[in-house]
């Protein structure tokens, strides 16, 4: 039964609470009794203010983290802010690390983290890139060392053939991931992908973008490369493993839906397919995004098939970000005068716009016509639709 702590027990950790108010409340006991509405009765005051004082977390993150480990003995909890410190993690660092992982203050230094940083820095990893793998996530202390951490060190290894490989794969953006999602069936199917002629780079790609295809059962997934081999994608290219994953990522039915999509816009399933073939990523489109991008280059820009198929990188785009604002500049260069819709074509104009990074083309512009409305428009992302007709005119 939940009980309410007496008025003795609310005042036991008065001497180390770290500020007052100034009716002697302090902010660790205010956010205490906060907790009491939470049903978390085994978050004392002294968890929170340890959180607050020696962690530097706000008195909200201090709390969310003592709700999690309540209960549970903080007896190491200096042990393992030392160890932290000793391998050289900023205060910044501990305090987000134990902010997203406050179990790990329940460690035991010498059995839990020490043989875990001990078999990195002898796979390679220096102390500065092992800082910078953990504070990118701190879950992969969470692994075992045995059944997880080992084998999955173990497994890019061999096929690398150094370890220089191994830590900037855990470097990179979403390197770690394999770890999250390892098993065994991972070996027999980058064996798989190595018989059908896929290259290292192709295997590391997929490691990286999508582990959890690599843990499917090993005949499952014989047969999903193998289907998409007879699509007509190239193993030796990475748009191979961007069809794979493709496909090992969604159900039956959203593809289908994806499919729909397309259709309802007047295409057709060999269309579709060699849509996919050519830029496999698009697939991994929602559908609403599709719908959205389709209607806008098909209905209001007046775009083909034909040479939507030509660019497809163009339905990757963010309508919002990138597709919307850019659009809209090039609207407003040919109404001024700047650009001659006629001469180039201003479907021509547009994808070359598009294509290209960030918004150079448009601050290059502004620079050499000197009209500020231009770069105005190209640094905003909350443009408004403008009716393509009304500048464009009748075609």
């Amino acid at each position: 039964m939940f009980r309410f702590p007496s008025r003795n027990s609310l005042h036991l950790h008065k001497s180390s609470i770290f500020v007052r108010n100034s009716n002697g409340i302090s902010i660790a006991e205010v956010v205490f009794l906060k907790s009491l509405s939470t049903f978390s009765p085994s978050v004392t005051p002294s968890t929170v203010d340890f959180f607050v004082n020696s962690i530097g977390l706000s008195p909200d993150s201090a709390l969310a983290a003592a709700n999690t480990i309540r209960g549970k003995s903080m007896a190491k909890s200096e042990s393992v802010l030392a160890f932290f410190k000793h391998y050289g993690f900023s205060s910044a660092q501990i305090a987000d690390i134990l902010t997203r992982r406050p179990v790990l203050i329940l460690s035991d230094p010498d059995k839990n983290l020490l043989p875990k940083f001990e078999f990195f820095s002898h796979s390679g990893f220096s102390r500065e890139s092992l800082v910078n793998v953990v504070s990118a996530d701190p879950t992969i202390l969470l692994r075992s060392l045995e059944k997880q951490i080992k084998p999955c060190i173990g497994l890019p290894k061999s096929f690398y053939g150094n370890s220089s490989d191994i830590v900037s794969l855990f470097m990179a953006k979403r390197g770690t991931r394999v770890l999250h999602k390892f098993s065994e069936k991972m070996g027999p199917n980058i064996d798989t992908l190595r018989s059908h002629g896929v290259p290292k780079s192709g295997i590391v790609k997929m490691i990286t973008v999508r582990p959890r295809a690599l843990s499917w059962i090993p005949e499952d997934f014989n047969e999903l490369v193998r289907e998409i081999k007879e699509m007509g994608f190239n193993p030796s290219t990475l748009m191979f493993i961007h069809g794979v994953c493709a496909l090992a990522g969604m159900k039956k039915d959203k593809w289908v839906a994806k499919f729909e999509a397309f259709k309802s816009f007047g295409w057709s399933d060999e269309e579709v397919r060699s849509l996919f073939l050519k830029q496999a990523k698009v697939m991994h489109a929602s559908e609403e995004h599709l719908k959205r991008s389709l209607d806008f280059f098909m209905n209001k820009m007046g775009w083909s098939k034909v040479y939507i198929s030509k660019y497809p990188t163009v339905l990757l785009y963010s309508f919002e970000k990138r597709v919307l604002p850019r659009s809209t500049v090039l609207q407003h260069l040919v109404l001024k005068g700047h650009l001659d819709k006629k001469s180039m074509g201003f479907v021509s104009m547009l994808v070359i716009i598009l294509l290209q990074g960030k918004l150079g083309f448009f601050k290059r512009k502004s620079s050499t016509i000197g009209d500020p409305a231009i770069t105005t428009a190209a640094e905003s992302y909350t443009v408004r639709m403008v009716v393509v007709e009304d500048i464009l005119g009748p075609s």
